[in-house]
């Protein structure tokens, strides 16, 4: 914990201008014997000088420090408690921030800063250190730099990459002050600082590659890391910034040569195999995913976890810097990436049980509220690629019975896979979809409103998502989007029309929606009017006109991502690259199929009005659109049609043709189940 070892130095600096030449002989004494690592000689030497002044505020931390120190920083709430007790006799408390108003005050709370950091309450910390900041003037030039350099890393650790940008442009004020030489022709007063100027250089320049990687501001960052790379500076965290960089740029294979050679490569560098070895697999684990190597990347991450539970053990049973233990792990972070890639692999359950224990961490991460619901809607409806299998065609027709001219063929209902997953699935109870309706509405519950005046502001705007970077506004428009029209759909499979026709309408009416969106909410308001016996109303919602081409069935939002000046105009890179390809394939992306899925459903509009011919007309548009490989429940519609309209003959080839199996070559009855056809449902 370097940082409470320097405030040790700034207390003894600080004692040796009241105090007597002898205890100012004691007090340098004891900063030597700290710096050592000879608590137990420190800790006599310090209560040497306590002797002479009981009651003086900073040879009571100094002891209390270092008391610490010898406990291998195991006893941090004897420390706070200590810390508790300084504060008072300075008039101030450590657990209120706003009774600090004097410079005195400020290294009980800095501290008390660095405790909150190194136990993960990056929020209250962050609360103490923009308070230390404020009187950042006032501070001798070893703690300023302590409280920017602090105050920098915890921005970042919240996601806030502005305001980090905003400290660090502080420390290259004061590095620049350091660095010039005095007007005056004083020479600097000497302190740490000037044995470490060049490693707080390269420790600025890596916070500015993290800001600007969390920005995506990857152009500015590729200057930022060509200069830092000449520097020679070989180190874990510029090996991570550099294979992060090269994974935002797509340029997946290159990271990973990265990560893999360093480590070859690079022996000296234990912290990569060793102390970071949870971090290193899980970096693996999300290029072989978006190498679409699903098998591998699970495999990394899997790996990464027992990595985490393995140092998070070791280090709890070691007697050194427990406190680090906090840093170290890093279960949730890489649960979740753990449980989105089980999403992406179809194993829902599987994510579910994933997602659902990182959510107590991360409750106001709004897109981890969606997977959930997606996990949810996953269990309840796979993919819509069941309804062309072999298997679910011939659910249409149950049975046959009987023999000659009581020969009879009993149709069946091939929408029976979600109820039979939904039974199926007893064991996880909350993974359903009343659950999935939960998650939703507390995602559009934290839906942060984005107006006008957002969109047209020159800086771009970021919205906190932990454990992931910051979503930009356009992202943030596509996830509610999202969250609205998969809101519609599982309103639609709960029955509850009145809301799927709410969030269809909602979803309509946002300018910025992509096409995709909007196509899939007038399908879902069309299914919601005819739920609800508003046949003209349902009938207006659906317009193959509104399908051109290809892209009229684009979610991509109308909406630029990238700020202005940034990578568009990247020099291509010379590594071979793999094309890119969607992580989903989405159905429909074809026009003819997108047009031909509206024409279905207004043919399934006029059956239920047993307005046959306006039906068959549409019916026969869809056939010719979409193909021979048509969907199971087609069948269906088309038996009802050919029963409407009494054409036993026409039914009959069509039973001999896809079902020659359970037919025969006499004549026969088919009875129909009373069931209507259902309009399609696309998710």
């Amino acid at each position: 914990m370097s940082e409470d070892n320097n405030t040790t130095t700034t207390n003894n600096n600080e004692i040796n201008s009241v105090f007597s030449e002898q205890d100012k002989e004691l007090a340098s004494k004891a900063k030597h014997e700290y710096e050592a690592g000879q608590f137990d000689v420190c800790l006599k030497t310090l209560q040497k000088i306590l002797e002479s002044y009981p009651d003086d505020p900073k040879v009571l931390f100094n002891i209390a420090l270092t008391e610490y120190s010898m406990s291998n920083y195991q006893k941090t709430e004897i420390f706070k408690t200590q810390l508790n007790k300084i504060a008072e006799k300075l008039n101030c408390t450590s657990d209120d921030v706003t009774t600090l108003e004097e410079p005195d005050q400020c290294t009980v709370f800095y501290n008390m800063a660095v405790l909150l950091y190194h136990m993960r309450q990056y929020q209250t910390a962050l609360v103490i250190a923009e308070k230390l900041f404020r009187l950042i003037g006032q501070l001798d030039e070893t703690l300023s730099w302590k409280v920017c350099l602090l105050l920098t890393e915890l921005d970042l650790c919240t996601f806030q990459p502005d305001n980090a940008l905003g400290a660090i442009a502080h420390l290259d004020k004061l590095l620049a002050e350091r660095s010039s030489p005095p007007s005056n022709g004083v020479s600097h007063s000497p302190n740490m600082l000037n044995d470490n100027l060049e490693i707080l250089k390269s420790k600025i320049s890596l916070y500015k590659i993290r800001c600007l990687l969390m920005r995506k501001s990857l152009r500015t960052c590729k200057k930022e890391l060509k200069q830092l790379q000449n520097t020679n500076l070989s180190s874990t965290s510029l090996t991570y910034a550099r294979a992060n960089f090269e994974y935002f740029k797509e340029n997946h294979i290159r990271a990973l040569k990265i990560l893999t050679n360093n480590q070859q490569n690079n022996p000296s560098v234990p912290s990569l195999q060793k102390n970071s070895s949870h971090c290193f697999y899980n970096n693996l684990s999300c290029i072989h995913f978006h190498l679409h190597k699903s098998a591998f990347a699970l495999f990394y991450m899997r790996r990464a976890l027992t990595e985490n539970n393995r140092l998070l053990v070791e280090q709890l049973n070691s007697t050194d810097k427990q406190l680090i233990a906090h840093q170290i792990n890093r279960k949730y972070e890489i649960l979740y990436n753990l449980g989105i890639q089980l999403l992406f692999k179809h194993q829902p359950l599987a994510a579910f049980e994933c997602l659902i224990e990182v959510i107590h961490i991360y409750s106001n991460n709004i897109r981890l509220w969606l997977r959930l619901a997606e996990c949810c809607i996953m269990v309840y409806r796979s993919s819509n690629e069941d309804i062309f299998k072999l298997e679910e065609k011939l659910k249409c027709v149950l049975q046959s019975i009987g023999t000659g001219f009581h020969h009879k063929l009993i149709l069946g209902n091939c929408n029976t896979s979600t109820s039979m997953k939904r039974s199926t699935t007893s064991d996880h109870e909350n993974c359903s979809m009343e659950f999935a309706m939960i998650c939703l509405k507390n995602a559009l519950t934290y839906l942060p409103v984005i107006t006008d005046a957002d969109l047209q502001k020159e800086e771009t705007k970021l919205y906190p998502a932990p454990p992931g970077n910051p979503m930009r506004i356009g992202d943030m428009l596509s996830l509610k989007c999202s969250i609205l029209i998969a809101a519609a759909y599982v309103s639609l499979c709960l029955n509850d029309f009145v809301s799927a026709k709410n969030y269809s309408t909602s979803l309509l009416s946002e300018p910025r929606a992509s096409s995709g969106h909007k196509y899939l909410a007038r399908l879902y308001l069309s299914e919601s009017f005819l739920a609800m016996n508003k046949i003209e109303l349902a009938l207006t919602q659906l317009d193959a006109d509104t399908v051109k081409n290809e892209s009229d069935l684009s979610f991509k939002i109308p909406i630029t991502t990238v700020d202005k000046g940034e990578e568009k105009s990247d020099t291509p890179e010379t590594t071979p690259t793999v094309p890119k390809a969607d992580l989903v394939n989405w159905s429909p992306r074809d026009a003819r199929v997108g047009q031909a899925i509206i024409y279905y459903n207004i043919a399934a509009i006029y059956a239920i009005t047993h307005d046959v011919e306006k039906a068959f007309k549409n019916f026969n548009l869809f056939v010719n659109l979409f193909g021979k490989s048509q969907p199971a429940h087609s069948f269906q519609l088309k038996f009802y049609l050919d029963l409407l309209d009494g054409n036993r003959h026409r039914l009959q080839i069509l039973l001999k043709e896809n079902f020659g199996h359970l037919t025969s070559n006499k004549s026969f009855v088919a009875l129909p189940t009373h069931t209507h056809p259902a309009s399609t449902n696309n998710s």
